[in-house]
């Protein structure tokens, strides 16, 4: 009689029928076979008391995404994404991948496609009718067990697909509250390993758009817990040349990774304190002047408004402040009074004068003033790490 497995060990070596080790964020297995690793704490396996039954697995298994779309739901659900959704993923990319690209894909891709109408349906039960749940349910099902099942080999690992499709499974898990939100995070770091972006081009494409989405979920779930990313990005070298707004963005993405691998893991070293300034001053020092606010307001004690405020061109140039603040907050709270009077050589937005234990605050603030001030729903979705890291910085009282 075989040994029953741990219920610790990951869902794709239980349908594998094989040893997990149990090695987080991927356990050895799925790192040998180049296999998404699955540790989600719900079965993937469908229960037709909850999913319409075992003639709508079998269903749902074999039609294509152009035979589902032609029930009316699936196509509005599509549309849903295309409409909306879509443009959380494009914050950082010029060319609108996860609006343009991935949509036509889909269509010829199940797994991409069950991860668009899955988000889809599951964003649309927490907003507008919780009767989608059990379509949400359905495809998120579906688009897992396909995941579990492919390799290196295949053409959906090393064309992207299975990493974009996992940077939308990671927005299904935020929203469903029921299951652990890092799930398919750690399954897209298996993602970004296969593809050795750690030392590739990070330029444009299907794989890039992926990679940048990953970080920032990686960022977001860090400074939500105060611990270093799941990637090491040591190796990456540092955006210099930037074709678009888009790029500037991400660079100050890599270099806030950068830094919260050094701060949320161990004291900063003099040197390697000194060398994260120097990274946030480049990139300040080439920006362009259409990156910083077309218009400010003060907030705060002795003004009519509780935060500061401040309006952007672009939904990037927000985005891109804000992990520039959150970069100088951390740099504030790490630096010693003699690195103290490097960091107020910067631009502080406006806070040069402020001594070291009423800079993060004022940096907490104005994050939190731009959020209520941009309230494209991109902005405010990447917001939510930089806002989750400020309250601990915040004086009350």
């Amino acid at each position: 009689m075989p040994r029953p497995l741990s219920k610790d060990s990951c869902n794709t070596c239980r349908r594998r029928k094989v040893k997990c080790d149990q090695k987080t964020p991927v356990c050895q297995q799925c790192t040998k076979s180049n296999r998404y690793c699955d540790r989600s704490e719900r079965s993937t396996e469908f229960r037709p008391s909850r999913l319409e039954g075992v003639a709508a697995q079998s269903h749902l298994a074999s039609m294509t995404p152009r035979g589902a779309l032609h029930d009316q739901k699936i196509a509005r659900l599509f549309d849903h994404y295309i409409s909306d959704l879509s443009k959380w993923y494009d914050l950082s990319d010029s060319i609108s991948t996860f609006e343009v690209i991935v949509p036509r894909i889909s269509l010829e891709e199940p797994l991409l496609f069950y991860a668009i109408i899955a988000l889809s349906a599951m964003h649309l039960c927490k907003t507008t009718a919780s009767s989608f749940r059990t379509t949400a349910e359905l495809y998120h099902g579906r688009c897992v067990q396909l995941l579990i099942t492919i390799d290196e080999d295949d053409a959906v690992m090393s064309g992207g697909v299975a990493l974009a499709a996992t940077c939308l499974l990671r927005s299904y898990e935020i929203l469903n509250s029921n299951i652990d939100p890092n799930m398919h995070l750690r399954g897209a770091y298996s993602m970004v390993s296969v593809h050795d972006l750690l030392s590739g081009d990070l330029n444009r494409g299907l794989v890039a758009a992926g990679f940048w989405n990953y970080l920032r979920e990686d960022i977001t779930f860090s400074l939500f817990e105060t611990c270093p990313l799941k990637m090491d990005l040591e190796s990456i070298s540092l955006i210099i040349k930037h074709d678009s707004d888009q790029d500037y963005l991400n660079s100050i993405t890599l270099i806030l990774g950068k830094i919260i691998n050094v701060a949320f893991h161990r004291p900063f070293t003099v040197q390697e304190w000194e060398a994260a300034l120097e990274m946030v001053r480049q990139w300040s020092s080439t920006c362009s002047e259409r990156l910083q606010p077309f218009s400010k307001l003060p907030g705060g004690p002795g003004t009519n408004e509780l935060f500061p405020q401040a309006w952007f061109l672009q939904p990037c140039h927000a985005a891109a402040m804000h992990y520039y603040l959150i970069a100088l907050m951390i740099l504030s709270i790490h630096a010693t009074s003699q690195s103290f009077e490097g960091l107020q050589s910067l631009h502080l937005h406006e806070h040069d004068q402020k001594p070291k234990d009423e800079l993060a605050e004022a940096f907490a603030l104005d994050i939190c003033g731009i959020v209520f001030t941009n309230k494209t729903a991109s902005v405010t979705v990447n917001a939510f790490g930089p806002i989750s890291y400020c309250p601990c910085q915040v004086h009350t009282g």
